[in-house]
């Protein structure tokens, strides 16, 4: 059989499946350009096999799977029998998964941030917010490269997956080699690679030329707002930990935290013992003490510590608890195509529901705002949308409930407290939502928090 895969070469998450084919070295793959700009993505026959209309999306024989990450995971799984850029060693892989919902949900996010109103709204220069988010990334990024690679001394799919992006974001803001001296290294270690010579180096030139095209020559010019941006990194000093030696697995959390929500329930889910839960107080700045930022870094909740391993990004601390703590088939089966469709609905509460959450409060509680703007309110319609065409089947991936669903109901439960799901609009989503609603682990792990972050968004509003 041989595999279609639709893509656009400027694309960044094209450009990583077309890398890890390369690496990969895996044959048969036919390629179907997709121009975006003239809709191509938007046809009914497209639309048909990829509701989301989104490029990269593969083809295998009457199976079709979309989002980058989802897509190299199932072609590394089923196609080849590669233990270094997807290793079956529960640490290592947990390690590769936040960084690939790093890429999903911070790097792609920062990126779309940037290019969009410039590529799809005329405008011509980078708005200041995106190059802070850039900037933001940049500097995650650095203090994840403790060793060559991003997850440890040898290549990984982490590395594929987060270059595309890094390349391209690069091309925005270029990185400073004096701030961020392991990222710098890491791209130009990234360059020297045969599948990034081939699989990347086209399409980012195409992309670097599109956007320059949109821009005026005034922004190709000036940089003093990108220098201002990338000086303005606030540096942490991380001490290695030492002789920590925890025998319980321990979750760091906050209640009124979708992605804490999500793993908590997974954790009840699957009947996980001898799980110690650990409140952390956000608004008291607890994560961003030096304790905690040796844990993570990142400073997210949540993080969880396993004796000497941490790890965080709650879908990433999901599947390494289902993988190496529970014997439950259903949340993450092991068929490729079936744990394909769950990774892509991983990926896009990754990069589509927790950022249109995250844009619409975020800036009423942490900025002061007293109303939601409404383009925030249009990006949680588009996320509703897209989740009512998932739901085919009773489930969000399928006949059986999965991963994916308890992922979206901490989700899509908390946007419904910002923005009242319609059900006439969106009668599948009311449906899955109530359904949801009468499982034993929403009501202990998910509701509570719910409510109380409904009640802190409204006590922040006018």
């Amino acid at each position: 059989m041989v595999l279609t895969l639709y893509k656009l070469d400027a694309s960044p998450p094209v450009r990583s499946v077309l890398m890890v084919i390369d690496a990969a070295k895996i044959t048969d793959v036919q390629y179907v350009n997709v121009n975006v700009l003239k809709g191509e993505h938007l046809t009914d026959e497209y639309l048909k096999m990829n509701p989301q209309h989104s490029i990269p999306m593969l083809k295998d024989g009457d199976f079709t799977v979309w989002d980058s990450h989802a897509i190299s995971v199932y072609l590394l799984t089923k196609y080849t029998d590669d233990d270094i850029l997807y290793p079956i060693d529960h640490k290592k892989r947990a390690l590769i998964d936040q960084r690939l919902h790093f890429d999903s949900g911070v790097l792609f996010v920062a990126l779309r941030a940037a290019v969009d109103p410039v590529v799809y709204q005329g405008e011509n220069f980078y708005r200041n917010s995106a190059l802070l988010k850039i900037k933001t990334a940049y500097d995650f990024a650095d203090k994840f490269l403790t060793s060559k690679w991003l997850v440890g001394d040898e290549i990984t799919l982490a590395d594929i997956c987060c270059v595309a992006n890094i390349s391209s974001l690069n091309e925005i803001l270029p990185i400073d080699a004096e701030l961020y001296p392991n990222l710098a290294q890491w791209l130009e270690n990234c360059k020297e690679q045969e599948f990034y010579k081939k699989g990347n180096k086209p399409g980012l030139e195409e992309f670097s030329a599109l956007l320059h095209s949109r821009l005026s020559s005034t922004q190709r010019t000036v940089s003093h707002l990108q220098r201002h941006y990338a000086q303005s990194t606030v540096s942490v000093l991380l001490n290695n930990l030492k002789g920590i030696k925890i025998m319980v697995l321990k979750l760091y959390k906050i209640d009124a935290s979708p992605p804490a929500r999500a793993a908590m329930m997974t954790i009840e889910a699957a009947n996980i013992p001898n799980v110690e839960f650990v409140d952390i107080d956000f608004f008291g700045k607890e994560h961003l003490k030096d304790e905690y930022l040796q844990k993570n870094p990142q400073h997210t909740v949540p993080t969880l510590q396993d004796d000497d391993f941490y790890i965080w990004d709650s879908h990433a601390i999901a599947v390494y608890l289902l993988t190496k703590y529970s014997k439950n088939t259903t949340l993450y089966p092991s068929d490729p195509k079936q744990r394909a469709i769950i990774d892509q609905r991983l990926h896009f509460d990754s990069g589509i529901l927790f950022p249109s959450l995250r844009g619409a409060i975020g800036p009423v509680i942490y900025q002061g705002e007293k109303a939601i703007k409404p383009e925030a309110f249009e990006k949680i319609k588009s996320g509703y949308d897209f989740s009512e065409k998932f739901l085919t089947k009773r489930w969000v991936a399928g006949d059986e409930l999965t991963l994916a669903d308890i992922f979206f109901m901490a989700s899509i439960s908390s946007l419904n407290e910002i923005l009242p799901i319609d059900a006439a609009t969106f009668p599948k989503l009311t449906a899955w939502l109530n359904r949801c609603k009468e499982l034993d682990y929403y009501k202990k792990m998910n509701e509570p928090g719910t409510v109380q972050l409904g009640a802190l968004v409204k006590s922040k509003l006018a």
